[in-house]
Parts: structure tokens; sequence; C-alpha cells
């Protein structure tokens, strides 16, 4: 999307603005020539805005966005509980009612383009997956790992947008994991962890897309009529060994019934990242190709190994325990590291006892 008819650059309006996602593609949006206004809205503020750029605390699921979108050419909708939280029901309204919102608000409101960040876990991660899954690959994400559940319902929601307003475009946006210097997410938490953790007999490749990739992307989407759904990764992918060896770390192997058993009681006590759905994902292989991207001029500036070690500083000291930061120097290392999860999991869970005795 160049400039409109009208000769004015356009305006930008991005959800979930104080992301770090968000707060990147802002300084992108910023620092381009060929876009006029840029407006941020999220539930808190951003930590530093560019001079010029507009923000509103708004929460996606306000009716009340239609009005502010007025005189907006394109929506880009980042906001989204990134990290699954036990509330379900409130992360599902979150996501979910208020994707459709802001797609319904913008359509309503005369947005000629929404851009839609959605996810490659929507596949879902299946022994029989395709490697690589492309866009014509079913959509059959694993609705035991929430956030994955999330992004398919709300691409069904995409369905139902485009059926109803044909002359809005949507540009839906499939990332492989995200990762890179500011990354704050579940998987960069799980692989802050002393030693990585893995189900007996599965090995999958894994796939790693920059922030900054990220953001390129969502800008190329602005000037750029992409309609439909499009995957986001570099070309090919890593094995677990390669990831290994990037990180510094090494495995520990569990049989599928014992992890995952012990991972939902992890969740339930509030000592996961994710609940046990997650799991799937280091099981069986998603990668996805990004040649239908490509084809329309945009592929990624970086590997999955650049992405990884550009994450390094970001996931190297500070451990996550459940919604905790902790030192690497706070833990028990022998736990950790000689037992493996479970001897973790006793450990935490007989500090927790003592305390409460």
């Amino acid at each position: 999307m160049a400039a409109r008819n009208d000769g004015a650059l356009p305006t930008v309006a991005v959800t979930g603005a104080a992301g770090y996602i968000g707060a990147r593609l802002i300084e992108v949006l910023a620092a381009d020539d060929g876009v006029g206004r840029v407006i941020g809205f999220d539930v808190v503020e951003p930590a530093c805005l560019p001079e010029g750029v507009g923000f509103e605390r708004l929460d996606v699921r306000n009716p009340g966005l239609e009005h502010r979108l007025a005189g907006v050419d394109a929506v880009i909708h980042l906001a989204f509980i990134m990290d699954p939280i036990r509330d379900e029901r409130e992360m599902r309204d979150a996501n979910v009612n208020g994707s459709h919102n802001v797609f319904r608000c913008a359509a309503r409101a005369g947005v000629r383009k929404v851009v839609y960040t959605s996810s490659a876990t929507v596949y879902g991660a299946h022994p029989d997956n395709d490697v690589p899954l492309t866009e014509e690959s079913p959509l059959r994400a694993n609705l035991d790992f929430s956030y994955a559940a999330n992004k398919l319902e709300v691409e069904y929601v995409v369905r139902e947008v485009r059926a109803d307003h044909p002359e809005l475009i949507v540009t839906v946006l499939r990332p492989a994991i995200v990762l890179g210097p500011h990354v704050d997410n579940a998987w960069s938490h799980l692989l802050s962890l002393p030693v990585l953790f893995g189900v007996r007999g599965h090995d999958p490749p894994f796939q790693f897309v920059h922030e900054d990739d990220v953001a390129a992307a969502l800008a190329f989407a602005v000037h750029h009529d992409l309609d439909g759904a499009f995957n986001l990764a570099p070309d090919g992918w890593i094995t677990g060994e390669a990831l290994l060896r990037l990180l510094g770390k090494r495995r520990i192997e569990l049989s599928e019934p014992t992890l995952f058993a012990l991972w939902e009681a992890l969740w339930s006590a509030g000592l996961a990242e994710a609940p046990a759905g997650m799991l799937h994902y280091v099981m069986h292989p998603w990668v996805v190709s990004a040649d239908r991207l490509a084809a329309a001029g945009f592929s990624c500036a970086r590997s999955n190994e650049q992405a990884v070690t550009a994450a390094l500083g970001s996931i190297g000291e500070a451990v996550r325990i459940g919604r905790a930061r902790v030192s690497r120097s706070g833990l028990v290392r022998t736990a950790v590291t000689g037992l493996g999860l479970a001897g973790a999991a006793a450990t935490v869970f007989a500090v927790r006892s003592r305390r409460s005795a």
C-alpha cells in the first residue's frame, strides 16, 4: 500500500504497541518515509515511543476502537496474550474476542487493510505433518495448548470477517518461533532453563525467526497488498542437536506419559510456562515453507541460527520459574541439572511445603 488516492501517506495503527514486537515495529514504521502517521494502542503505555507517534491506552475488546480507527489506512493487530495463563476463559476473551472486535471495528471504520500476526502453531505438531508445511496444509493446532488453540480460532474469525467484508484486505502472517535480543515469550523462557527437556524417542527439527524479520515483514505488508495467509520463517530449520550446541546446553529426556503428567502438575502449581499441550511442539515437526512470501517479495534476512544466537543475551542469566525470574545462582543446581525436571519440581514443592507448615 503506497500513498492513498488523495496523495497522503498512509496512517498505520498498531495494537499491542507495548509488546516487544510492537515496540520494534513502531520504530520501523516511524522511520519509514513511506508511512505518514503511526498510532499505537495497548493496555499499558510503551516504555519509549519515537517522536511523532501517537498512543492511546485502550483494550482491544473496547467497541470504542471503531471511532479511534477513523482515517486509518492499515491496522497491524499484535495484541495477544502470548504466554498462556491458567484463566483460559480470560485468555480466550482477550485473544479471540479482542481480535474479532479489532477486525470488525476496522471494517466498519473504513480501514483498507488489516495485518494479523498468527502463528505456525496453527498447523499443529503431528507425526504425519508435511516437512515443510505450506499454506495449503490443514490447520490442526493442538487444542490442549491454549496459545495455539486461540491462534487457530482467530484464523476462523478472519475467514468470517473476510466473507462479510470482501473489500477488506487481510494479511495473515504465520511466523515460526520468534527469537531475538528483546524476546520475552514462553519459548525463550524454556530455553533459559539450565537444561532442555525432551520426550524420549522424539527429536523434531526446530525453526526460529528473528524479531527484526517479523517487524520487517509486517512493515512490508503495509506497503504491499498481501491478501491471505503467508508463512514467515527463514529457509530451512535446525536439528535439536544443533540447537543444543548453539545454546551450550544438554537435554534430559523423559517418557511421554511421565513428562506430560509432570508438566501438567507443574502448570497447575504455577511452576511451568505453559500447559502440557505445548510438549507436542517439542515432539513432532511443524516447520514451514516461506516460499509464498518470498514469491511476493519478502525473505528473512537472518537464519535460524542467527535468530537463536541473537537471543542468547536475553535468555542468558535469568531463569523463569513459572511467572517469576530468578538468577541461575538462586537455583538448586543439583536438582535441576542432576535430577532433571522431576528433581527440580520435588525440590520446589518441598520448599513450598516447609514454608506453609
